[in-house]
């Protein structure tokens, strides 16, 4: 009787928290008193468990009190001093508070995931299934000629049960791999489980990763499935998976056979030419396009403009990217080793066609005489972020501290008084960061000869959609030293993939983190002289605090109580009590 409360529990659980606003809400509607038996045998409830599972993986956009985690590090400055994003940059979370304690909310992603996979294993489970239509014929490095609905549902939890690991992983280095259900009431299995080193853990994600391929389909089966990993969504989180552990952090001794199988993870989402890079202005408001690997569930949403509008247009602004960042953007139409040759202090954000910044920093931030684009408002659309400006520092509790309000992800054409919204989704992966990983992994690995030209020419696609001349013979010359060349691409990764939850990890993974966030982040004051002429002095915005221990979060005090409970021991992350 008590473990059928459990189940009732858990299936209840999974459910109330069921979105009805896309894909991964299809069949939903399931009466949360049933038990495992009575979902698991019915073709319209089992779909609704699994769609369920995706709840677990976290949304970007305002998960810190409104604020991301670029505000972590040296991207972004929050302008809320409450937020709890805060507690990083204050050196001040601990093992009883994380705001990106994730532990719980992963591994209860992954019971789900067992669960589902238990029960459709089970005979007689989900036995009315009939086949998918496949648009194409199905060829993956790792998988069979065809797929019907019960091998997709499979591959869908085996690709979410190496999601959620890897995102334990990154965070808190020798995690549990669990590949089963365990029963809550057997305290000898619930505790069974080791602690796996880093390198046995990657093997794991990865393996699921190719199973996870095997079964699911290498394009959509019809457009009604369109968002849903595919078998190319497995392999791609292998290129991250990979890039992370031949990482320094990870890879130490700089194995040079960890950064050859990134590169090859990499480069079979390469040649499969499922994937293209998309227009820089409709990346993140047009869904589903080409550049997208993978993303959570689409919503209709204004709550990320109503955040990070400037203060005029009814947000409340509070992303301010750092002059760090903005200083890291070069001149448009330009070589790279030229990139700041226009560059006029006294006129840094000039439309000018020569002087003007490269096109990612306006579809990145928005700073002082931007114009809002295509906004439905019959209000002045240029963002004056000068002092004394409609938009400007100190011009209300959560103005811009930096100088600069985020313009990465808005959809201008919004008006928050009118209560416009449009249908969105927080992007997990995208063309572009593959791209990315290659390069870098390829510069490892081995910058001579052929694989220079292959570097130079992936680095070119980024650059070519920035606006940007494609890299000459005296930047070629310049980056065929593995340092130079290292530091570009750690840029370009810096300015592609700015606010995506990237540039946190990369200075860790780097172990760059020490240096770059042990220091004060910048902002910029403009101010107005006597003749009406913009004065602009850089100033100190906001203070970062790193220690070593920061590298991996500390386990949540809550499970290193329930082991030592149970007269069990769990490994805490060194500097953490």
């Amino acid at each position: 009787m008590k473990k059928r409360i459990l189940i009732l529990m858990t299936i209840g659980a999974a459910f109330m928290t069921q979105s009805c606003s896309d894909y991964l809400t299809k069949d939903a509607n399931v009466d949360t008193t049933l038990n495992y038996q009575e979902i698991f045998s019915d073709v319209h409830y089992a779909p609704g468990f699994l769609n369920n599972i995706y709840n677990n993986i976290p949304d970007g956009y305002t998960r810190f009190n409104g604020a991301m985690l670029a505000a972590a590090c040296d991207e972004a400055v929050c302008s809320n001093a409450g937020s709890s994003i805060q507690l990083f940059n204050n050196n001040a979370i601990n093992s009883s508070t994380n705001p990106d304690d994730q532990w719980g909310n992963m591994y209860r992603g992954i019971r789900k995931c067992n669960i589902f996979l238990k029960e459709l294993a089970s005979d007689g489970i989900i036995t009315k299934t009939n086949s998918i239509p496949v648009v194409e014929s199905i060829s993956t490095p790792t998988g069979p000629k065809s797929v019907n609905t019960r091998n997709y549902y499979k591959g869908q939890a085996l690709f979410l049960r190496a999601y959620f690991h890897f995102e334990l992983l990154k965070r808190y280095g020798n995690i549990f791999y669990v590949s089963k259900v365990l029963d809550p009431f057997n305290e000898t299995e619930l505790f069974a489980g080791k602690q796996l080193p880093y390198s046995q853990v990657v093997d794991s994600i990865a393996n699921d990763c190719d199973s996870a391929a095997s079964y699911m389909p290498a394009t959509y089966p019809d457009v009604s499935y369109s968002g849903r990993p595919i078998s190319w969504t497995a392999l791609a989180l292998k290129s991250r998976l990979f890039l992370y552990a031949a990482s320094p952090l990870n890879n130490p001794t700089n194995d040079l056979a960890k950064w050859k199988r990134a590169v090859d993870a990499s480069k079979v989402i390469i040649d499969s030419k499922k994937y293209s890079l998309n227009s820089l202005s409709s990346i993140f408001t047009s869904l589903y396009n080409n550049e997208i690997i993978f993303a959570n569930q689409a919503i209709n949403r204004n709550d990320i403009e109503a955040y990070n509008y400037p203060v005029s247009y009814q947000g409340s602004g509070l992303m301010n990217p750092t002059e760090d960042l903005v200083e890291a953007f070069g001149m448009g139409a330009t070589t790279f080793k030229n990139r700041y040759a226009n560059y006029n202090s006294s006129d840094p954000y000039s439309l000018n066609s020569t002087k003007k910044r490269e096109d990612r920093f306006r579809y990145t931030v928005f700073y002082n005489t931007s114009r809002l684009i295509n906004l439905s408002n019959p209000k002045d659309t240029i963002v004056a972020t000068y002092v004394g400006g409609k938009d400007g520092l100190f011009s209300t509790p959560t103005a811009t501290k930096t100088g600069y309000y985020m313009s990465k992800f808005i959809d201008q054409s919004l008006n928050l008084s009118k209560g416009n919204t449009s249908y969105r989704a927080w992007v997990n992966m995208r063309y572009a960061e593959i791209l990315l990983n290659y390069a870098e992994a390829l510069n490892e690995y081995d910058n001579t000869g052929a694989n220079f030209t292959t570097i130079v020419s992936t680095l070119n696609l980024i650059r070519n959609r920035a606006n940007l001349k494609p890299l000459d013979a005296a930047d070629k010359t310049l980056l065929q030293d593995q340092s130079q060349m290292r530091a570009y691409i750690k840029l370009e990764r810096r300015l592609e993939l700015a606010f995506e939850e990237h540039r946190f990890w990369d200075l860790r993974r780097w172990k760059d983190a020490e240096t770059v966030l042990n220091q004060t982040v910048k902002g910029m004051r403009i101010t107005r002289d006597d003749s009406g002429n913009y004065v602009y002095t850089v100033f100190d915005a906001d203070t970062r605090v790193f220690e070593p221990k920061m590298y991996w979060y500390p386990i949540p005090r809550t499970e290193i109580l329930k082991y030592r409970s149970a007269g069990k021991t769990i490994v805490q992350n060194p500097g953490w009590e």
